[in-house]
């Protein structure tokens, strides 16, 4: 099952960027999106929002939380 999740704190074109490529090196294939703001990890990817926090908060105000269904 894809796991798909919200992203607060992207704004523009490098957030995304900083965020995806964070994303990749714990799942590659990990899709990222402005709009809307979310993260899609791959088929098969087993991670939860805690890993994934853990590997934003370096970069800024990054955060993600499931997305609503």
């Amino acid at each position: 099952m894809t796991q798909v999740f919200e992203v607060s704190g992207m704004h523009c074109g490098g957030c995304l960027s900083r965020v995806q490529q964070a994303a990749e090196k714990l799942a590659p294939g990990t899709s990222v999106t402005l709009d809307p703001p979310q993260l899609t990890l791959p088929e098969g990817a087993a991670l939860d929002a805690a890993a994934i926090n853990a590997a934003l908060a370096p970069l800024g105000d990054y955060r993600v939380k499931a997305a609503a269904t």
